[in-house]
């Protein structure tokens, strides 16, 4: 997957993405058997809807239920996996209405920490780093890189502009809300591969950011963060287990009673 930027080396908050395939001997077992299960939940590994036991999962990461058992807990306070009674753990579906709520998150806390970041200023490393990402959608269009590191390369580009907002708190936000994201974008890539961003779009960002343009920059972090929503829920609406859902009835709304 290849090593994190400088640009973001000993920030705090890192996203899960850019984390896969480095060491984690320094964890403990529960943090392990946690960032492996949830990796495989967020990549589709383990899919909406599929189930599994604590046994089962001991047996593949070779440890003990233990670590396992609490790591799952911390799962399940994700909302990412539903115990079972007696019967194991299911993977938490992907619904439009959480998707939904989910990206209104992320609109938010993204577009506040862009217009930070721009308040602040981004220093001139982090601005070139931008400027290498921005041009990744491009690259895609052109056929000379792949989905995941487009996928990649998204991810990345908001980190770096959330680890420059000078607010600690606001950039885990919005590197938890993309991690929960991911999950929901590889779905959505999956039901239409051919979906991409414009090309110019994280461009016009950084180059709102170098200008220190506050507005500018908190209104491009919207557009993208909403243009994004728009295209992910329209696309979701595509998958066949949305079109062949019952359609129920609404209550029925009944009329004031009348005073007696």
């Amino acid at each position: 997957m290849g090593d994190i930027h400088p640009v973001l080396t000993g920030t705090p908050h890192i996203p899960a993405l850019l984390l896969v395939g480095r060491e984690d001997a320094g964890l403990g077992r529960t943090s392990q058997a946690y960032r492996a299960i949830r990796r495989q939940i967020i990549d589709l590994t383990l899919p909406p809807g599929s189930s599994f036991t604590e046994t089962s999962l001991a047996r593949q990461w070779h440890i003990s239920k233990t670590p396992v058992r609490e790591a799952l807990a911390r799962l399940r306070r994700d909302g990412l996996v539903t115990a079972l009674p007696r019967a194991g753990y299911v993977v938490s579906p992907i619904t439009l209405r959480d998707t939904d709520d989910l990206c209104a998150m992320r609109t938010l806390l993204s577009a506040e920490a862009a217009a930070a970041a721009a308040r602040r200023g981004v220093g001139a490393p982090a601005l070139d780093r931008l400027d290498e990402l921005s041009r990744v959608p491009v690259a895609l269009a052109a056929g000379e890189v792949g989905q995941e590191e487009s996928l990649r390369a998204g991810i990345e580009f908001e980190a770096v502009i959330a680890s420059s907002c000078g607010n600690d708190r606001l950039a885990k936000a919005v590197v938890d809300v993309v991690d929960e994201l991911e999950r929901v974008l590889r779905m959505a890539a999956l039901i239409a591969p051919e979906a991409a961003s414009p090309p110019g779009e994280l461009q016009a960002i950084v180059e709102r950011l170098r200008a220190r343009d506050v507005d500018g920059t908190h209104s491009a972090v919207r557009e993208r963060c909403e243009r994004v929503r728009r295209d992910v829920l329209l696309v979701l609406a595509r998958s066949t287990s949305v079109s062949r859902a019952n359609i129920e009835m609404p209550p029925a709304v009944l009329p004031p009673a009348t005073p007696a």
